[in-house]
Protein backbone atom coordinates (compact mmCIF):
# COMPACT_ATOMS: atom_id res chain seq x y z
CA UNK A 1 0.00 0.00 0.00
CA UNK A 2 1.41 3.42 -0.76
CA UNK A 3 0.93 4.87 2.43
CA UNK A 4 2.47 8.37 1.56
CA UNK A 5 -0.48 8.54 -1.29
CA UNK A 6 -2.94 7.63 0.99
CA UNK A 7 -2.22 9.91 4.31
CA UNK A 8 -2.49 12.90 2.08
CA UNK A 9 -5.97 11.95 0.89
CA UNK A 10 -6.57 10.93 4.32
CA UNK A 11 -5.30 14.78 5.65
CA UNK A 12 -7.37 16.51 2.44
CA UNK A 13 -10.76 15.02 5.04
CA UNK A 14 -9.14 15.23 8.59
CA UNK A 15 -8.98 19.36 8.56
CA UNK A 16 -10.61 20.51 12.34
CA UNK A 17 -10.93 17.81 15.07
CA UNK A 18 -14.58 16.74 14.07
CA UNK A 19 -13.53 16.48 10.57
CA UNK A 20 -10.49 14.28 11.30
CA UNK A 21 -13.06 11.85 13.33
CA UNK A 22 -15.54 11.67 10.63
CA UNK A 23 -12.38 10.31 8.55
CA UNK A 24 -11.14 7.77 10.45
CA UNK A 25 -14.97 6.39 11.19
CA UNK A 26 -15.22 6.14 7.16
CA UNK A 27 -11.78 3.88 7.22
CA UNK A 28 -13.27 1.39 10.03
CA UNK A 29 -16.41 1.44 8.77
CA UNK A 30 -14.81 0.31 5.25
CA UNK A 31 -12.80 -2.37 7.46
CA UNK A 32 -15.55 -3.95 8.46
CA UNK A 33 -15.92 -2.25 12.00
CA UNK A 34 -18.84 -2.15 13.79
CA UNK A 35 -19.98 1.48 15.82
CA UNK A 36 -20.96 1.16 19.66
CA UNK A 37 -23.22 3.29 21.35
CA UNK A 38 -22.89 4.46 25.00
CA UNK A 39 -26.29 4.50 25.54
CA UNK A 40 -27.12 0.70 24.40
CA UNK A 41 -25.66 -2.54 25.44
CA UNK A 42 -22.42 -4.01 23.99
CA UNK A 43 -22.37 -7.69 22.52
CA UNK A 44 -18.78 -8.02 22.14
CA UNK A 45 -17.33 -11.47 20.20
CA UNK A 46 -14.14 -12.94 19.64
CA UNK A 47 -12.21 -11.51 17.01
CA UNK A 48 -14.80 -8.35 16.99
CA UNK A 49 -13.91 -5.18 15.98
CA UNK A 50 -15.50 -1.96 17.53
CA UNK A 51 -15.74 1.91 17.67
CA UNK A 52 -17.52 4.48 19.57
CA UNK A 53 -17.65 8.17 19.62
CA UNK A 54 -18.94 9.41 22.77
CA UNK A 55 -18.25 13.05 21.46
CA UNK A 56 -17.75 14.10 17.88
CA UNK A 57 -14.12 14.74 18.38
CA UNK A 58 -13.28 11.88 20.07
CA UNK A 59 -13.39 7.88 19.20
CA UNK A 60 -12.42 5.20 20.37
CA UNK A 61 -11.50 2.13 18.06
CA UNK A 62 -10.51 -1.11 19.38
CA UNK A 63 -10.11 -5.12 17.96
CA UNK A 64 -10.74 -8.28 20.47
CA UNK A 65 -8.39 -11.18 20.23
CA UNK A 66 -9.60 -14.61 18.69
CA UNK A 67 -8.39 -16.47 21.68
CA UNK A 68 -12.13 -17.70 23.04
CA UNK A 69 -10.20 -17.16 26.64
CA UNK A 70 -9.65 -13.08 25.83
CA UNK A 71 -6.18 -13.69 27.90
CA UNK A 72 -4.12 -11.21 27.55
CA UNK A 73 -4.42 -7.66 28.34
CA UNK A 74 -4.94 -4.29 26.94
CA UNK A 75 -2.67 -2.59 24.33
CA UNK A 76 -3.58 0.87 23.55
CA UNK A 77 -2.78 4.22 21.35
CA UNK A 78 -3.63 7.48 22.71
CA UNK A 79 -3.00 10.57 20.49
CA UNK A 80 -5.32 13.81 19.80
CA UNK A 81 -7.31 14.81 17.07
CA UNK A 82 -6.87 18.62 17.55
CA UNK A 83 -4.46 21.31 15.89
CA UNK A 84 -3.12 24.62 16.46
CA UNK A 85 -5.07 27.16 14.50
CA UNK A 86 -8.37 29.80 15.06
CA UNK A 87 -11.62 29.57 15.44
CA UNK A 88 -14.31 32.19 14.27
CA UNK A 89 -15.85 33.76 16.52
CA UNK A 90 -19.96 34.69 16.81
CA UNK A 91 -20.97 37.29 14.98
CA UNK A 92 -17.97 37.61 12.56
CA UNK A 93 -17.37 39.84 9.98
CA UNK A 94 -15.38 43.33 9.73
CA UNK A 95 -16.61 45.30 6.96
CA UNK A 96 -13.89 48.04 5.84
CA UNK A 97 -14.44 49.84 2.65
CA UNK A 98 -16.44 46.43 1.28
CA UNK A 99 -13.00 44.15 1.83
CA UNK A 100 -15.16 41.35 4.58
CA UNK A 101 -13.23 39.88 7.39
CA UNK A 102 -13.70 37.69 10.26
CA UNK A 103 -13.24 37.71 13.76
CA UNK A 104 -11.26 35.51 15.05
CA UNK A 105 -9.39 33.70 18.32
CA UNK A 106 -6.40 31.57 18.46
CA UNK A 107 -6.96 27.68 19.65
CA UNK A 108 -3.38 26.87 20.98
CA UNK A 109 -0.25 28.18 20.12
CA UNK A 110 -0.08 28.21 16.24
CA UNK A 111 3.21 29.96 15.02
CA UNK A 112 1.37 33.25 13.74
CA UNK A 113 3.80 34.12 11.19
CA UNK A 114 3.28 31.09 9.60
CA UNK A 115 -0.64 31.35 8.20
CA UNK A 116 -0.03 34.61 6.16
CA UNK A 117 -0.93 34.67 2.36
CA UNK A 118 -1.79 30.63 2.32
CA UNK A 119 -5.49 29.73 1.27
CA UNK A 120 -8.01 28.79 3.90
CA UNK A 121 -10.67 27.50 4.45
CA UNK A 122 -13.66 26.80 7.43
CA UNK A 123 -14.88 23.40 8.84
CA UNK A 124 -16.44 22.58 11.75
CA UNK A 125 -20.15 22.10 13.04
CA UNK A 126 -23.47 23.88 13.05
CA UNK A 127 -26.27 23.54 14.97
CA UNK A 128 -29.75 23.98 13.20
CA UNK A 129 -33.03 24.40 14.70
CA UNK A 130 -34.88 21.13 15.41
CA UNK A 131 -38.15 19.94 17.17
CA UNK A 132 -36.61 18.71 20.20
CA UNK A 133 -35.41 21.68 22.62
CA UNK A 134 -32.91 19.92 24.18
CA UNK A 135 -31.18 18.31 21.29
CA UNK A 136 -31.14 20.37 18.09
CA UNK A 137 -29.92 18.94 14.64
CA UNK A 138 -25.83 19.19 14.77
CA UNK A 139 -24.74 19.05 11.17
CA UNK A 140 -20.74 18.81 9.94
CA UNK A 141 -20.17 21.29 7.43
CA UNK A 142 -16.28 21.65 5.55
CA UNK A 143 -16.44 24.13 3.06
CA UNK A 144 -13.25 22.15 0.90
CA UNK A 145 -12.01 25.15 -1.01
CA UNK A 146 -9.94 28.04 -0.53
CA UNK A 147 -12.21 30.87 0.85
CA UNK A 148 -9.90 32.76 3.35
CA UNK A 149 -6.15 34.31 3.07
CA UNK A 150 -4.63 37.04 5.79
CA UNK A 151 -2.73 39.10 4.31
CA UNK A 152 0.72 40.11 5.04
CA UNK A 153 1.30 43.80 5.13
CA UNK A 154 3.79 44.95 2.49
CA UNK A 155 7.48 45.34 3.91
CA UNK A 156 7.45 49.05 2.41
CA UNK A 157 4.76 49.61 4.96
CA UNK A 158 6.48 47.70 7.34
CA UNK A 159 10.32 47.78 7.53
CA UNK A 160 10.59 45.89 10.90
CA UNK A 161 8.95 43.32 9.32
CA UNK A 162 12.02 40.76 9.39
CA UNK A 163 12.68 42.21 12.98
CA UNK A 164 10.64 39.55 15.11
CA UNK A 165 7.49 42.38 15.14
CA UNK A 166 4.76 40.99 17.45
CA UNK A 167 1.65 39.77 15.81
CA UNK A 168 -1.85 40.73 17.42
CA UNK A 169 -4.25 38.20 16.50
CA UNK A 170 -7.24 40.75 17.10
CA UNK A 171 -6.08 43.09 14.55
CA UNK A 172 -3.35 41.50 12.15
CA UNK A 173 -4.80 37.56 12.09
CA UNK A 174 -8.51 38.62 10.65
CA UNK A 175 -8.68 36.58 7.29
CA UNK A 176 -10.06 38.19 4.67
CA UNK A 177 -13.30 36.51 2.99
CA UNK A 178 -14.62 38.43 0.01
CA UNK A 179 -14.57 41.99 -1.60
CA UNK A 180 -18.40 43.50 -1.38
CA UNK A 181 -20.08 44.60 -4.34
CA UNK A 182 -22.34 47.76 -4.33
CA UNK A 183 -25.67 46.90 -2.63
CA UNK A 184 -24.82 43.71 -1.78
CA UNK A 185 -26.12 42.20 1.93
CA UNK A 186 -22.90 42.85 4.45
CA UNK A 187 -24.44 41.47 7.41
CA UNK A 188 -24.46 37.62 8.41
CA UNK A 189 -22.38 37.55 5.06
CA UNK A 190 -21.06 34.31 6.80
CA UNK A 191 -24.28 32.74 8.26
CA UNK A 192 -26.19 33.08 4.79
CA UNK A 193 -22.62 31.22 2.90
CA UNK A 194 -23.07 28.21 5.71
CA UNK A 195 -26.35 27.98 5.18
CA UNK A 196 -26.18 27.41 1.53
CA UNK A 197 -23.62 25.06 1.61
CA UNK A 198 -25.49 22.96 3.90
CA UNK A 199 -29.13 23.48 2.82
CA UNK A 200 -30.32 25.03 5.17
CA UNK A 201 -32.61 28.18 6.03
CA UNK A 202 -30.14 30.80 7.73
CA UNK A 203 -32.77 31.64 10.09
CA UNK A 204 -32.62 27.92 11.36
CA UNK A 205 -29.29 27.83 12.29
CA UNK A 206 -28.72 28.60 16.08
CA UNK A 207 -24.96 28.07 16.48
CA UNK A 208 -21.58 27.89 14.77
CA UNK A 209 -18.35 26.23 16.02
CA UNK A 210 -15.89 26.65 13.26
CA UNK A 211 -12.41 26.57 12.77
CA UNK A 212 -10.11 28.05 10.42
CA UNK A 213 -7.76 25.70 8.35
CA UNK A 214 -4.86 25.18 5.94
CA UNK A 215 -6.28 23.55 2.92
CA UNK A 216 -2.79 23.01 1.38
CA UNK A 217 -1.97 19.44 0.32
CA UNK A 218 0.79 17.41 1.78
CA UNK A 219 3.38 16.81 -0.65
CA UNK A 220 6.89 15.05 -0.66
CA UNK A 221 9.85 17.31 0.19
CA UNK A 222 13.85 17.03 -0.29
CA UNK A 223 16.33 16.01 -2.86
CA UNK A 224 15.08 12.61 -2.50
CA UNK A 225 11.93 12.92 -1.59
CA UNK A 226 12.65 11.77 2.31
CA UNK A 227 10.47 14.54 3.98
CA UNK A 228 6.86 15.05 4.44
CA UNK A 229 5.82 18.76 4.38
CA UNK A 230 2.00 18.94 5.84
CA UNK A 231 -0.24 20.58 7.73
CA UNK A 232 -1.76 18.90 10.70
CA UNK A 233 1.26 16.29 10.89
CA UNK A 234 1.28 17.22 14.73
CA UNK A 235 -0.54 14.84 15.82
CA UNK A 236 -2.51 13.56 12.86
CA UNK A 237 0.41 11.32 11.49
CA UNK A 238 0.20 9.89 14.55
CA UNK A 239 -3.65 9.60 14.43
CA UNK A 240 -3.24 7.55 10.59
CA UNK A 241 -0.71 5.32 12.06
CA UNK A 242 -2.52 4.06 14.76
CA UNK A 243 -5.62 3.78 12.47
CA UNK A 244 -3.93 1.83 9.71
CA UNK A 245 -1.91 -0.68 12.40
CA UNK A 246 -5.06 -1.09 14.32
CA UNK A 247 -7.17 -1.50 11.03
CA UNK A 248 -4.56 -4.19 9.51
CA UNK A 249 -3.53 -6.19 12.59
CA UNK A 250 -4.60 -9.75 13.45
CA UNK A 251 -3.70 -11.03 17.36
CA UNK A 252 -4.84 -14.11 19.37
CA UNK A 253 -4.66 -12.23 22.78
CA UNK A 254 -5.94 -9.58 24.54
CA UNK A 255 -7.55 -6.50 23.20
CA UNK A 256 -6.13 -3.75 21.23
CA UNK A 257 -7.45 -0.30 21.24
CA UNK A 258 -7.07 3.16 19.57
CA UNK A 259 -7.73 6.34 21.87
CA UNK A 260 -8.36 9.72 20.45
CA UNK A 261 -9.03 12.66 22.26
CA UNK A 262 -9.41 16.21 21.29
CA UNK A 263 -8.38 19.75 23.20
CA UNK A 264 -4.51 18.71 23.85
CA UNK A 265 -3.55 21.94 22.46
CA UNK A 266 -5.37 23.66 25.11
CA UNK A 267 -4.71 21.14 27.86
CA UNK A 268 -6.86 18.42 27.65
CA UNK A 269 -9.47 19.65 30.77
CA UNK A 270 -12.62 18.76 28.72
CA UNK A 271 -15.26 15.88 28.66
CA UNK A 272 -13.75 14.51 25.52
CA UNK A 273 -9.82 15.39 26.48
CA UNK A 274 -7.30 12.92 28.39
CA UNK A 275 -7.73 15.04 31.36
CA UNK A 276 -11.13 13.11 31.90
CA UNK A 277 -12.27 10.09 33.30
CA UNK A 278 -14.38 9.25 30.16
CA UNK A 279 -11.45 6.97 28.93
CA UNK A 280 -11.26 4.61 31.90
CA UNK A 281 -14.97 4.33 31.92
CA UNK A 282 -14.70 3.39 28.13
CA UNK A 283 -12.14 0.76 29.67
CA UNK A 284 -14.05 -0.28 32.44
CA UNK A 285 -16.58 -0.92 30.25
CA UNK A 286 -14.76 -3.08 27.43
CA UNK A 287 -13.01 -4.89 30.03
CA UNK A 288 -17.02 -5.70 31.76
CA UNK A 289 -18.06 -6.54 27.79
CA UNK A 290 -15.88 -9.39 28.06
CA UNK A 291 -17.00 -12.88 29.78
CA UNK A 292 -13.13 -13.03 31.26
CA UNK A 293 -12.93 -9.53 32.24
CA UNK A 294 -11.04 -8.88 35.44
CA UNK A 295 -8.98 -6.23 37.26
CA UNK A 296 -6.05 -8.17 36.47
CA UNK A 297 -6.98 -7.28 32.61
CA UNK A 298 -6.28 -3.27 33.16
CA UNK A 299 -3.38 -3.80 35.13
CA UNK A 300 -1.39 -5.70 32.54
CA UNK A 301 -1.93 -2.72 29.93
CA UNK A 302 0.36 -0.94 27.92
CA UNK A 303 -0.35 2.41 26.41
CA UNK A 304 1.76 4.07 23.75
CA UNK A 305 1.06 7.87 24.09
CA UNK A 306 1.71 8.92 20.70
CA UNK A 307 2.67 12.86 19.52
CA UNK A 308 4.79 14.55 17.67
CA UNK A 309 8.42 14.82 19.29
CA UNK A 310 10.78 17.56 18.80
CA UNK A 311 13.56 17.28 15.97
CA UNK A 312 17.22 18.45 15.92
CA UNK A 313 16.82 21.46 13.71
CA UNK A 314 20.36 22.52 12.10
CA UNK A 315 19.69 26.15 11.98
CA UNK A 316 19.10 26.51 15.96
CA UNK A 317 21.41 23.53 17.12
CA UNK A 318 21.62 25.22 20.44
CA UNK A 319 17.64 25.00 20.98
CA UNK A 320 18.29 21.02 21.15
CA UNK A 321 20.31 18.95 24.43
CA UNK A 322 24.01 18.31 23.79
CA UNK A 323 23.45 14.65 23.78
CA UNK A 324 19.91 13.79 23.29
CA UNK A 325 18.94 15.21 19.70
CA UNK A 326 16.88 13.18 17.39
CA UNK A 327 17.01 13.97 13.88
CA UNK A 328 14.26 13.33 11.24
CA UNK A 329 14.78 9.91 9.66
CA UNK A 330 16.53 8.09 12.38
CA UNK A 331 14.14 6.56 14.16
CA UNK A 332 10.86 6.92 16.11
CA UNK A 333 11.70 9.11 19.23
CA UNK A 334 11.16 8.27 22.84
CA UNK A 335 10.55 11.13 25.04
CA UNK A 336 11.97 11.48 28.39
CA UNK A 337 11.08 14.01 31.24
CA UNK A 338 12.44 14.44 34.87
CA UNK A 339 9.80 16.72 35.71
CA UNK A 340 7.25 14.36 34.26
CA UNK A 341 6.33 16.05 31.56
CA UNK A 342 6.42 12.91 29.76
CA UNK A 343 5.28 9.53 31.65
CA UNK A 344 8.05 7.49 30.02
CA UNK A 345 10.03 5.23 32.63
CA UNK A 346 12.69 3.04 32.56
CA UNK A 347 10.68 -0.06 32.27
CA UNK A 348 8.40 1.29 29.58
CA UNK A 349 11.65 3.26 27.69
CA UNK A 350 12.86 -0.27 27.65
CA UNK A 351 9.59 -2.24 26.85
CA UNK A 352 9.47 0.45 23.53
CA UNK A 353 12.73 -0.39 22.45
CA UNK A 354 12.64 -4.04 22.25
CA UNK A 355 9.62 -3.55 20.49
CA UNK A 356 11.03 -1.37 17.77
CA UNK A 357 13.71 -4.11 17.74
CA UNK A 358 10.97 -6.75 16.92
CA UNK A 359 9.82 -4.75 14.09
CA UNK A 360 12.60 -3.62 13.08
CA UNK A 361 12.46 -0.07 13.41
CA UNK A 362 15.41 2.19 14.82
CA UNK A 363 14.30 4.90 17.61
CA UNK A 364 16.08 7.57 19.29
CA UNK A 365 15.63 9.70 22.23
CA UNK A 366 14.37 13.00 23.33
CA UNK A 367 15.29 14.97 26.05
CA UNK A 368 15.08 18.77 26.48
CA UNK A 369 17.73 21.09 26.66
CA UNK A 370 18.00 21.43 30.59
CA UNK A 371 17.94 25.49 30.05
CA UNK A 372 14.76 25.09 27.45
CA UNK A 373 11.37 24.36 29.26
CA UNK A 374 9.23 21.76 27.11
CA UNK A 375 5.81 20.91 26.87
CA UNK A 376 3.75 18.17 27.36
CA UNK A 377 1.28 15.83 26.16
CA UNK A 378 -1.02 12.85 26.89
CA UNK A 379 0.88 10.41 28.76
CA UNK A 380 1.08 12.12 32.11
CA UNK A 381 -2.92 12.98 31.89
CA UNK A 382 -3.74 8.86 31.05
CA UNK A 383 -1.76 7.54 33.93
CA UNK A 384 -3.59 10.15 36.13
CA UNK A 385 -6.57 8.43 35.43
CA UNK A 386 -5.65 4.84 34.75
CA UNK A 387 -2.72 2.30 36.70
CA UNK A 388 -1.08 1.74 33.89
CA UNK A 389 2.46 1.77 31.48
CA UNK A 390 2.93 4.14 29.36
CA UNK A 391 5.36 5.30 27.13
CA UNK A 392 5.35 8.84 25.39
CA UNK A 393 6.72 8.65 21.84
CA UNK A 394 6.70 10.18 18.58
CA UNK A 395 7.99 11.24 15.29
CA UNK A 396 10.46 13.56 15.38
CA UNK A 397 9.44 16.80 13.76
CA UNK A 398 10.01 20.26 12.78
CA UNK A 399 7.87 23.33 12.56
CA UNK A 400 6.02 21.99 15.00
CA UNK A 401 3.03 24.01 15.32
CA UNK A 402 2.99 26.38 12.15
CA UNK A 403 0.44 26.01 9.46
CA UNK A 404 2.84 23.82 7.52
CA UNK A 405 4.90 21.10 9.51
CA UNK A 406 7.73 18.65 8.82
CA UNK A 407 8.68 14.72 9.25
CA UNK A 408 10.73 12.02 8.22
CA UNK A 409 9.15 9.79 5.43
CA UNK A 410 10.85 7.22 7.19
CA UNK A 411 9.75 8.23 10.49
CA UNK A 412 6.11 7.76 9.71
CA UNK A 413 6.25 4.44 7.76
CA UNK A 414 8.29 2.90 10.68
CA UNK A 415 5.42 4.30 13.18
CA UNK A 416 2.85 2.31 11.26
CA UNK A 417 5.20 -1.06 11.46
CA UNK A 418 5.96 -0.64 15.04
CA UNK A 419 2.27 0.41 16.10
CA UNK A 420 1.09 -2.78 14.10
CA UNK A 421 3.89 -4.97 15.78
CA UNK A 422 2.57 -3.41 19.28
CA UNK A 423 -0.89 -4.45 18.14
CA UNK A 424 0.03 -8.14 17.29
CA UNK A 425 1.58 -9.24 20.36
CA UNK A 426 1.50 -12.88 21.20
CA UNK A 427 -0.33 -14.21 17.75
Amino acid sequence: MDYISDFFGFMKKATTAVQTVDAIKERLDAEGFVELSMAKPWDLNTSGKYYLTPYPSMLVGFTMGSDQGLTGGLRIIAAHTDSPGFRIKPSPELNSEGMLTLNVERYGSPILNTWFDRPLSIAGRIAVRSDEVLKPEVIHLDLQRPILIIPSLAIHMNREANKGVEIKVQKEMQPLLTGLIEGEIRDNYLLDLVAREAGVDPGDILDMDLNVYCCEEGMLVGSKGEFVSCPRIDDLSMVYASVEALAGSKHKEGISIVAFMDNEEIGSMTRQGADSILLSSILERIRMGTEQGSSSQLMDCFVISADGAHGFHPNYSEKSDITNRPVMNKGMTIKISGKRSYASEVETIAAFQQLCDIAGVKYQKFVNHSDQPGGTTLGPLLSKYLPVHVVDVGVPMLAMHSARELMGKQDFLDSIEVFRTFFQLGG
